[in-house]
C-alpha cells in the first residue's frame, strides 16, 4: 500500500559533525530538500461532532480515494487506533488544548514515483481530503531535525568540577545561586534529544525512564552522546555537576543514534513532555525554517505551563534558527570563556540570553566525560537556571520566567549579538523568589603591589576572602577583571588557598596603554552570598625617570544636587605638566567613580544618610593629586526628587532613574556606566519609564 507521511515536523536539529551543520533557514527556505521524501504532515480542522477524532480517523482509514491517489495514513498525533498509530496517552486537558491549537495532525506516506515533485503531492492530497469533506489547515514536509553541537573536543580525564567547569559556572554565577537552592526532585526537566544514558554514575539518580519515551526506536538510552552531554549540564552530580544538583530528568528521545529526527517526531516529544507536566523543555536541536505545526506544538506546551528553551543555531549567521525563533521559545546563544559570542553562534533579532557554549565539560555515555561545543551546550545552562528558578517558585509562569531572565542578564554587548546579555543564575533565582541563606556572607579585599606602573612591569594582584566574622575562606572562586582606559577588559579566575588568598599576575609591554585601569574582584562560594572589591592602578610612560609631578588639587568641590539615592558634585579643573586624564571621586576612603569631566553623580546611596566626598586628579603618567576639600552631603528622606542626567563613570543600581535625550529611564541591571552604554543604546541596562 502506497504511503504518504503527513507529519509536520520542522527539521530543526543541529548537526553533530565538525562545524558542518545544516542550514538554519527562514520560511523563505521552504523549498529545501532537507525533508523526508515520501512523507507529509497534514493538519485537519476538528469536526463539530462529539466524536470528531474517531470519526475523522474512520473517514481517513476507510477512504478508498486516498489509496487510489497513492496516499496512506501512517500515524495520527491524537488518533484512537492504538494498534495502527503510535498513540500517546494524553491527559484530557492536554489533548483538548493541543487539538484546539494544532488541529488533528496526521503523518501521510506516498510513493515518490507517483509524483514529480513534493508540491504536486501536496496539491493532490489537499484535493483528496477536501473531497472527503475535511477542512485542511495545512500540509507540510516532514522536515529533518539534527542535534546542535559542533565537533566534540578530545576526551579529557575525569577531574573535579573546579578544574573542568568552573569558568562557565562562575560566569553565570551558579555557585552563588547554590547558596539559595541546588534544585529539587519535584522539578521536571524534559530533554528532547538523542536520549540519556540513565546508567551513568553522575545521572542515574536523576533520570526517570518511566516518564520518558522514545519516538525513534524502542529505548530512551542514548547511543549517540549528545543528549547525555546536554542532560549532564542541566543536572548531574559526582565528579561533575550540572547547573542543578537535584532534579528529575525526563529522557524524550526524538533523535536517532545518528543525531537525526523529524519534525513530526519532535511534535510528539513536545506533547509527551507537556503531558508529563515538564517544568522545562530543552531542545538543543534545529533545522529547516518556520513550520506552523511546530509553532503550534510549542504554543500548546507553553499554554500548559512548560518553559521551552531552544538553541539559536551553529551557522554563525545573522538570523537565529528554528525552533529557537518561535515566539514561544526562549532563544539561547553561545559565548566563550572570554564572554565573547562564539564564532559559530547565530545572532540577530529574537535572542533572549547567552550562556557558555564553547568547550563545555559534561557527561558522556558509558560513564565517560568529555568537552563539546555548540549552542546545544549553551541551552542547557539556561534550562538549568530555569530549573533552579522553578525550585524556589513552582508557580512561575513561562512569561514571567522569560522576563526575569532578560531583566537579570549580565550586559555583554549589542542586543543584535547578545540579546539581553549573559544569563545570571544568582540574580534570576533571587528575582524568582529565592532567599539567601542567612549568616553566610563573603567579604573580599583586593590590592596590587604598587599604585603606579611603567610599561614592562608585572602587575601582582591579590584578593583576600573572609567570612563576616573575619575568618579566612578557602576554596572560594575569585573572578578578576582588569578594565583598560578604553573600556576593554582582561579577566582571570583563581581559587583562594588556605590563607584565603587568590593571586593573579598580569604582564605589560611596550604597547600597554597609559592611563587609569579599574580592577575588580568578584567572589563566589557555594552556600555563601557573594562579594566584590575594586581598586585602580595607573600606567605611566616608563621613560628615563618618567613624569613624577602630580596634578594640582581640584578646587571648590561642591554638591550641585541630591535625591534620596544620589548626590551630584562639581569642582574646578586641575592643571598638570602632561595633562589631567581623569578625576577620581571618593566616598569616604572608597573609590565611587572615575570621570573625565569636572562633575559626577554618585548613585546607589541610602536615604537620610550623610556621605563625605573628595576628588583627586590623575595625569597621563599615573600621578595623583592630593585630595580636594571634603564636602559632606545628607541624602533626602526618600520623597520623590527629580531624576539626574545619565553620565559615564557612574555606578547605577537597579531602580535608579536617569534622564537622557529628554527621556526618563529606569536602571534594570546594576553596572558602572561608560561611553557607548547610553540608555538609548543598551536596552539590557535601561528601560524607558
Amino acid at each position: 500500500m502506497k504511503k504518504f507521511i503527513s507529519s509536520m515536523l520542522v527539521s530543526m536539529m543541529l548537526v553533530a559533525t565538525l562545524f558542518t551543520g545544516v542550514s538554519f533557514g527562514s520560511s523563505a527556505q521552504g523549498d529545501t530538500t532537507d525533508y523526508i521524501e515520501g512523507q507529509l504532515v497534514v493538519s485537519i480542522a476538528e469536526q463539530s461532532d462529539a466524536y470528531s477524532i474517531q470519526s475523522t480517523d474512520d473517514t481517513l482509514m476507510h477512504a478508498s480515494s486516498l489509496a487510489q491517489d497513492g496516499f496512506a495514513i501512517k500515524d495520527s498525533l491524537f488518533g484512537q487506533e492504538a494498534g495502527t498509530f503510535s498513540v500517546q496517552s494524553l491527559d484530557s486537558d492536554v489533548k483538548a488544548t493541543a487539538i484546539e491549537k494544532m488541529g488533528l495532525v496526521y503523518l501521510v506516506e506516498y510513493s515518490v514515483n507517483d509524483y514529480a515533485t513534493i508540491d504536486s503531492a501536496k496539491h493532490a492530497l489537499k484535493a483528496t481530503l477536501e473531497n472527503l469533506g475535511l477542512h485542511v489547515r495545512y500540509i507540510s514536509e516532514n522536515r529533518k531535525m539534527y542535534a546542535l553541537e559542533t565537533a566534540a573536543v578530545q576526551d579529557v580525564t575525569v577531574q573535579a568540577i573546579h578544574n573542568n567547569q568552573r569558568w562557565h559556572y562562575d560566569m553565570i554565577k551558579v555557585s552563588q545561586a547554590w547558596g539559595i537552592t541546588t534544585g529539587s526532585s519535584s522539578v521536571r526537566m524534559a530533554v528532547l534529544d538523542t536520549g540519556i544514558d540513565s546508567n551513568h554514575p553522575s545521572l542515574s539518580n536523576l533520570v526517570n525512564t518511566s516518564l520518558g519515551r522514545s519516538f525513534v526506536d524502542n529505548t530512551t538510552l542514548d547511543r549517540h552522546g549528545h543528549g547525555t552531554h546536554v542532560a549532564g549540564t542541566i543536572a548531574s552530580y559526582g565528579p561533575v555537576s550540572g547547573v542543578m544538583q537535584n532534579a528529575t530528568l525526563i529522557p524524550v528521545k526524538v533523535l536517532n543514534d545518528s543525531g537525526n529526527g523529524s519534525m513530526y517526531g519532535i511534535q510528539q516529544g513536545i506533547l509527551h513532555a507537556a503531558n508529563n507536566r515538564a517544568d522545562v523543555i530543552n531542545m538543543s536541536l534545529g533545522g529547516g525554517g518556520y513550520e506552523r505545526g511546530m509553532d503550534e506544538a510549542i504554543q500548546t506546551a507553553v499554554s500548559l505551563g512548560s518553559i521551552v528553551v531552544a538553541a539559536t543555531g551553529n551557522d554563525g549567521v545573522s538570523s537565529i534558527s528554528y525552533p529557537a525563533a518561535y515566539s514561544g521559545s526562549i532563544a539561547v546563544g553561545s559565548v566563550t570563556s572570554s564572554r565573547a559570542r562564539s564564532s559559530f553562534s547565530n545572532y540577530g533579532a529574537g535572542i533572549d540570553v547567552m550562556a557558555p557554549g564553547s568547550n563545555i565539560y559534561s557527561t558522556s555515555p558509558n560513564g565517560q566525560y568529555r568537552s563539546m561545543s555548540g549552542t546545544s551546550m549553551a541551552t542547557p545552562h539556561v534550562a538549568g537556571v530555569l530549573g533552579l528558578m522553578k525550585s524556589v517558585n513552582p508557580n512561575l509562569t513561562p512569561a514571567a520566567a522569560r522576563t526575569i531572565l532578560r531583566n537579570t542578564a549580565q550586559p555583554a554587548g549589542s542586543a543584535n549579538q547578545y540579546g539581553y546579555g549573559i544569563v545570571d543564575a544568582h540574580a534570576a533565582v533571587l528575582a524568582a523568589g529565592g532567599t539567601p541563606q542567612p549568616g553566610q556572607v563573603t567579604a573580599t579585599t583586593v590590592q596590587t603591589d604598587k599604585a603606579v606602573y611603567q610599561r614592562g612591569d608585572n602587575i601582582n594582584i591579590t584578593a583576600r576572602v573572609t567570612n563576616q566574622q573575619g575568618n579566612v575562606l578557602q576554596g572560594a572562586s575569585v573572578n578578576f577583571t582588569l578594565t583598560r582606559p578604553n573600556g576593554t577588559t582582561v579577566t582571570s579566575s583563581a581559587t583562594t588557598n588556605s590563607s584565603g588568598v587568590a593571586a593573579w599576575t598580569v604582564a605589560s609591554n611596550a604597547q600597554t596603554a597609559l592611563g587609569t585601569y579599574q580592577l575588580s574582584a568578584d567572589t563566589t562560594l557555594s552556600g555563601y552570598q557573594p562579594s566584590t572589591a575594586s581598586t585602580t592602578i595607573q600606567f605611566s610612560t616608563g621613560s628615563g625617570g618618567g613624569d613624577t609631578q602630580a596634578p594640582t588639587v581640584p578646587g571648590n568641590l561642591i554638591s550641585t544636587g541630591k535625591t534620596s539615592t544620589s548626590v551630584s558634585l562639581s569642582w574646578n579643573a586641575s592643571t598638570d605638566n602632561v595633562g589631567v586624564t581623569a578625576y577620581e571621586v571618593y566616598r569616604g576612603s572608597s573609590l565611587a567613580a572615575t570621570v573625565t569631566s569636572t562633575s559626577a553623580t554618585i548613585t546607589g546611596l541610602t536615604a537620610s544618610t550623610a556621605y563625605t566626598f573628595t576628588v583627586r586628579a590623575v595625569d597621563a603618567a599615573g600621578n595623583r593629586s592630593a585630595a580636594s576639600n571634603a564636602v559632606t552631603v545628607t541624602t533626602d528622606s526618600g520623597s520623590s526628587q527629580p531624576t539626574t542626567p545619565w553620565a559615564p563613570g557612574v555606578s547605577y543600581r537597579i531602580g535608579d532613574e536617569v534622564t537622557y535625550g529628554g527621556v526618563t529611564y529606569v536602571c534594570r541591571q546594576a553596572h558602572t556606566s561608560m561611553t557607548g552604554w547610553e540608555p538609548s543604546i543598551v536596552p539590557a541596562l535601561w528601560l524607558i519609564k
